[in-house]
């Protein structure tokens, strides 16, 4: 069981000109974690999310449609009071999201049960809804549960600002539950702005974060990681992209996966591991993303998804 927990959006895709008078977009089903598990859940992995949604038409929408991609749901909690977040992704011609949030928590505050992490194989979380206030004792006490149980634990910054002092202190204080940290490449320069934009020396900086794997994915550049005193790099896949919404969501479901299939369901295991078919699972991972860019939206296209199972499955 892969437990995943983060905010779940509804996403408003549009690709408006600025000249038009008014705006049209699509909603569809959003939140980085949530289309990992997505992902991960169509590929027969058993998958739970941990969150919340209002309750509100669109509340109960999101989980229908989350019921439908076979993720469990039993623990994402209907808050009343609030309204289900909503994500603006306005995309450029280059297929970029530029995104908007929209959330209104009110006074309440993020308490996930304790049993979400029961049979837990794998944890991930990300994000900055991992660094709100009314988010953090709730992360906090799964990752308690998952370092007493040894689960390793995943973490994608998924960052769209630059961090404040305050997002340093919590993440110093998430690293030492971290097993496997994946970084894009924009989210090494907004962590460390002041390094050259060298994959090598943001690769450096992140391992100093101190998690025993260390991912930086390059989009169509590929990916680097740096596991022990080794490091390994990968070549990206090049395909004509619709959009990249969700790219980053799909390697991060393949880096899970990957691991998983090389039976390492335990913090000490990872450890252990001689890390030979690493460039493998970054290979897979970049192969996801980039079909995930073949379409519009965050989902793998269903015949690429089946072929690249089978590949790599």
């Amino acid at each position: 069981m892969v437990v995943l927990t983060g905010e779940i959006f509804v996403d408003l895709l549009g690709r408006n000109p600025m000249g038009h008078t008014t705006l049209t977009y699509a909603g569809v089903l959003g939140g980085a974690a949530l289309n990992a598990a997505s992902t991960l859940a169509r590929v027969g992995v058993p998958t739970r999310f941990v969150g919340e949604v209002g309750q509100d038409f669109l509340g109960r929408w999101a989980l229908a449609r989350i019921a439908e991609r076979r993720i469990e749901t039993r623990f994402i909690q209907e808050v009343p009071g609030i309204a289900t977040p909503l994500c603006l992704a306005e995309l450029d011609p280059q297929g970029e999201a530029h995104h908007s949030f929209y959330r209104s928590y009110g006074a309440s505050s993020f308490e996930p049960d304790s049993a979400a992490m029961a049979r837990a194989k794998w944890f991930h979380f990300g994000s900055l809804s991992s660094f709100q206030p009314r988010n953090v004792p709730g992360i906090q006490k799964l990752l308690e549960i998952a370092l007493e149980h040894d689960v390793p634990v995943s973490f994608d910054p998924n960052l769209h600002a630059p961090p404040d002092e305050g997002y340093w202190e919590q993440l110093r204080r998430y690293m030492p539950y971290v097993s496997v940290l994946k970084a894009s490449l924009g989210d090494a320069r907004r962590l460390f702005p002041l390094v050259p934009a060298e994959p090598q020396a943001l690769l450096e900086c992140l391992v100093e974060l101190g998690a025993p794997v260390t991912v930086l994915t390059l989009g169509e550049r590929g990916a680097w990681a740096a596991f022990r005193t080794r490091v390994y790099r990968v070549p990206g896949v090049r395909v004509r992209v619709v959009d990249t919404v969700g790219a980053g969501d799909a390697f991060t479901a393949g880096l899970i996966y990957g691991f998983l299939k090389q039976e390492l369901t335990s913090r000490l295991e990872l450890l252990a591991w001689d890390g030979a078919q690493l460039p493998v699972i970054l290979a897979a991972s970049c192969h996801l993303a980039a079909i995930t860019c073949t379409v519009e939206g965050a989902h793998p296209p269903e015949e690429p998804l089946n072929a690249w199972w089978e590949r790599f499955g």
